[in-house]
């Protein structure tokens, strides 16, 4: 007797042709087709070490270092993702090298990566290199961003030579404290006037001083001679009246004898 349920035996034959059906319709349905967006025109001509933001985050360790600049760039919107970047650089000796990421044939290290729901990529190139444009193919021709942006730079790295110590100074002597001795009066040979100074004569200066700071008046050798003339003349002198002095002193003696006179003979 009929049920109006379907037996199980029919129901493959049913499930068949409706699977093959629901294949052609989403077949059918356009897939979200691809766009290509500019590099941001404030940050065409950027260098590495020029560029405003300096980070390498997202640049491979055995990258880093002296010699390579990375280039960071980013999709803003968060609603596609890089597929593929066309980017042209200028090397410092001038020219034009155009890179593609991701590219393993090309010697310049690269790569597309998903940092937090964020597309992003990144490249590493000789150091001093001038990014002069780009361009990048995305997944989303729907998407709200308009063009894709330079994030970050990760400059290279210089490696400075340690600095030389310093040579240890030597200590100067100190100044001798010992004092010059300007030769004396009597060291100096003769005099105007061609007299000779006696030895151990000092000429006493203005202030009354033999060896003050001042310069002493000079002597003629006349006025020395006149000196030493008068004072041996005093001195002579005082000689004489000594010895006149002590003759005058000494006493007289008279010897004794007879009595001369006429009564001497009594």
């Amino acid at each position: 007797m009929p049920t109006g349920r379907l037996p199980l035996r029919k129901l493959p034959r049913i499930l068949v042709p409706a699977g093959a059906a629901l294949a052609a319709v989403l077949a059918a349905a356009p897939a979200a087709a691809s766009v290509t967006l500019p590099l941001h025109s404030a940050h065409r001509g950027a260098t590495a070490a020029g560029f405003g933001t300096h980070s390498c985050d997202q640049i491979p360790g055995q990258y880093q270092g002296a010699g390579a600049d990375g280039f960071v760039f980013v999709l803003p919107g968060n609603d596609a993702s890089f597929v593929s970047l066309t980017l042209k650089f200028q090397p410092v000796a001038g020219g034009e090298v155009t890179v593609h990421i991701a590219d393993a044939s090309d010697p310049y290290p690269d790569g597309i990566l998903n940092d937090k729901g964020t597309s992003k990529a990144w490249v590493v190139v000789p150091a001093g290199w001038k990014l002069l444009d780009g361009s990048a193919v995305v997944d989303n021709d729907a998407t709200k961003a308009d063009d894709f942006n330079l994030t970050h730079t990760c400059p290279a790295t210089t490696t400075s030579p340690s600095p030389s110590p310093s040579p240890t100074k030597s200590a100067s002597p100190s100044p001798s404290t010992s004092q010059s001795t300007s030769p004396s009066p009597s060291d100096s040979g003769s005099v105007e006037g061609s007299s000779a100074v006696p030895s151990g004569t000092v000429t006493p200066g203005p202030g009354g001083g033999g060896g003050g700071g001042g310069g002493s008046l000079p002597v003629t050798g006349v006025a020395l001679t006149s000196m030493t003339l008068t004072a041996a003349g005093l001195i002579a002198a005082g000689v004489a009246l000594l010895m006149v002095r002590r003759r005058r002193e000494l006493p007289t003696f008279v010897a004794d004898g007879p009595e001369q006179g006429p009564d001497a003979q009594d």
